[in-house]
C-alpha cells in the first residue's frame, strides 16, 4: 500500500464540503424551516401580531425559575440529610445487635441447631447493612420519597429488640 492511499484512506472529506464539519470551530447556525402557509414564519411559531407574546418575554430567563431551583436544591440536601440520618440509625442498630449477640448464648441439644443459632446471629447483624444498601440500590433514581418509606419501614423492622428489651446488663 503506497502513502498515497493511506492519505486517501485517512480523509474524511473535502473542507469546501457545506457537510463537512470543522470539531475545532464554531457551528454556524441551521437555516430554520419555513412553513408554506405561514407565509414567512417559521414552522411551528404563531404568527406575530397584536394578539401575540412578546418573544423576549419568552427568552428571558423566569424568575419563579430561580426559587424552584432553590427549592429543589434544598429538597436534595434534606433527602441526603434524612439518609444520613438513617444510616446512622442503621449502623447503630448493627451495634446493638453485635453487642447482644455477644452476650447471648445457647447451648443446643445438637451440632446443627448451634450452627443455625450462630448463622442467624450473624444474618441479624449484617441485615442493617444489606437493608440499608438494597433498599439505595433499588431505589436508585426513583422518587425520594419511597426510598426514605423503605428505609424507615426498616428501621421499626430491624430493631435489636434484645437491647430494648433488657437483655443486656
Amino acid at each position: 500500500m503506497n502513502a498515497d492511499r493511506r492519505e486517501e484512506a485517512l480523509d474524511w472529506g473535502d473542507p469546501d464540503d457545506p457537510s463537512w464539519v470543522d470539531p475545532g470551530q464554531a457551528q454556524p447556525e441551521q437555516p430554520v424551516a419555513l412553513d408554506d402557509d405561514a407565509q414567512g414564519q417559521p414552522a411551528g411559531d404563531a404568527p406575530a401580531g397584536p394578539d401575540a407574546p412578546d418573544a423576549t418575554a419568552a427568552s428571558a430567563p423566569s424568575i419563579a425559575a430561580q426559587p424552584a431551583t432553590d427549592r429543589e436544591a434544598r429538597r436534595r440536601s434534606a433527602v441526603t440529610a434524612a439518609t444520613g440520618v438513617l444510616a446512622g440509625v442503621y449502623l447503630a442498630y448493627s451495634v446493638g445487635w453485635i453487642l447482644s449477640v455477644g452476650t447471648l448464648q445457647l447451648s443446643g441439644a445438637t451440632l446443627l441447631i448451634e450452627v443455625l443459632y450462630q448463622f442467624g446471629e450473624f444474618l441479624a447483624i449484617i441485615a442493617c447493612a444489606l437493608w440499608f444498601g438494597t433498599v439505595m440500590a433499588l431505589t436508585r433514581g426513583g422518587r425520594p420519597a419511597v426510598r426514605l418509606g423503605w428505609l424507615a419501614l426498616g428501621t421499626l423492622v430491624l430493631v435489636p429488640w434484645p437491647v430494648l428489651i433488657g437483655v443486656l446488663p
